[in-house]
Formats: structure tokens, C-alpha cells, sequence
């Protein structure tokens, strides 16, 4: 009989924006020394942050004056992808080395593999969500927030997107993280970024697709736990982790 693989399980609860940044990168450098085994974190952003790609300019993005004056921070992500307004949500991460898994060698088959666990808890709550976006790269749509895309790499709900994630890799290991927002609150979004056009006709959020129905945060981790334990054959333990 196989013997179940334990991974690690953190969670750091909310922190400002560098923070949780930094310790994304930290878990990355600590999983790459083989310090730590596969580990999953839920985090969330206290206070409500911008966080922009890893080439992204924000003077291109974001409204720095306005960011400023309502004191919201502005960070740099170490993945790609789009500005995000990180407010009311639950984001996670997932760090390992690449030999922890036969596809985690692989960007796409790694990062299928995670989207996959997220749908699979996502539906465990009453979600229904799959992969099928609209178009991405090519477009002019590339310089919208990165929420009001919805691209074959994100999972969406109802045709819109509800889960954005992006992949830093280095050589012998790699971080993924992403967002589930709970809400939005469309007059800050749409005076925190230079295009936010039609944002809110591409994206949705948690309680949006339970039709008004909010779950509890613990909840939702819990689900997105088992989904991602159903797709590793794995059990999450708790992770005592010094930062």
C-alpha cells in the first residue's frame, strides 16, 4: 500500500504587500535548498495592495499620485502577468522543487496540475469553474489589470475570470501563486489603474458566483486544500516557518 506524501501547509494571515512578496521568494530559496518539502500558503494583504508583474512599469499601470494619497502600497511580484488590486481576497502559494513531482519539470503540465486542485475545491464549494477563457497575449486586452482577463491559463466562472495565477522558476524549483477575491469594490479599481476598461464585464469573484452567498474563509481553505490534496495524493500538514 502506498504510503500518503505529507507536504507542508502555511498559513501567515495578513500581511502588508512587501511581506508576503518577500516571503513567497523566501519559501522559493528554501524549497530550491531543499530546507522544506512542497508547501502550500494562504495568505492576505493587509492593508489592500497593488502588485505589479515582474516588467511592469507602474507609472504605466497604476495611478501613483492616487495610490499615494489613499495610502495604498504598490509592490513588485517576482511572477509575470498583469497589476492586480489585491483587497478582498485569499491569495495562495505553492513552492517545490521540480523533482517532487514527474510534471513538476514541466511550466504548463505544473501549473495545470495546481489550477486543477483549485477547481476541484472551487466545486467542493459550489463553484463551477474550468480553464476556458477568452484570448490573452496577442491583443491590446495584454495591458488591462490583470483581472480583466480571462485567458485559457486562468480558471473562470460563468466566462469570466475568477482565479489568476502566474509561475516563477528557477532552476531546480518554482513558486505559483494566485488570487481569489471575495469582492470588489469597483470605484477604487477603477481610480487605482490608467485602463481599467470593462474590467468588471471580464471578472467575477467568490460571492458573485454563489449568487450573493459569502463563505467562510476557512471554508474555502479547507476546500481548496482537499482539492489540491485530491490531485498530489497528498496530506498538508502545518509548517512552522521562520520569517
Amino acid at each position: 500500500m502506498e504510503t500518503t506524501k505529507v507536504w507542508n501547509l502555511l498559513d501567515t494571515g495578513g500581511r502588508d504587500g512587501a511581506w508576503n512578496m518577500a516571503c513567497d521568494l523566501k519559501l522559493l530559496a528554501a524549497a530550491e535548498r531543499k530546507e522544506i518539502g512542497p508547501t502550500l500558503r494562504f495568505y492576505r494583504w493587509e492593508p489592500p495592495a497593488v502588485s505589479l508583474g515582474a516588467t511592469q512599469k507602474a507609472e504605466e499601470e497604476v495611478s501613483i499620485e492616487f495610490c499615494r494619497r489613499e495610502g495604498i502600497p504598490v509592490v513588485r511580484r517576482p511572477s509575470g502577468g498583469g497589476a492586480i488590486f489585491h483587497d478582498d481576497e485569499l491569495t495562495y502559494s505553492f513552492v517545490a522543487r521540480t523533482e517532487a513531482h514527474p510534471d513538476f519539470g514541466d511550466l504548463l503540465k505544473s501549473y495545470y496540475l495546481i489550477i486543477e486542485g483549485l477547481r476541484r475545491g472551487l466545486a467542493g464549494l459550489g463553484v463551477p469553474a474550468d480553464t476556458r477563457g477568452g484570448a490573452g497575449g496577442g491583443s491590446p486586452e495584454r495591458y488591462l489589470p490583470c483581472f480583466a482577463l480571462a485567458s485559457r491559463h486562468d480558471l473562470t466562472s460563468g466566462g469570466k475570470k475568477l482565479i489568476g495565477s502566474a509561475q516563477k522558476r528557477r532552476r531546480q524549483a518554482f513558486l505559483q501563486h494566485g488570487s481569489l477575491p471575495f469582492s470588489y469594490r469597483p470605484e477604487l479599481v477603477n481610480r487605482i489603474f490608467l485602463r481599467p476598461e470593462n474590467f468588471f464585464e471580464k471578472a467575477t469573484c467568490l460571492t458573485e458566483t454563489l449568487g450573493g452567498r459569502r463563505p467562510p474563509e476557512t471554508a474555502v481553505k479547507q476546500a481548496l486544500q482537499a482539492g489540491l490534496e485530491s490531485v498530489f495524493g497528498c496530506s498538508f500538514q502545518g509548517l512552522e516557518f521562520k520569517f
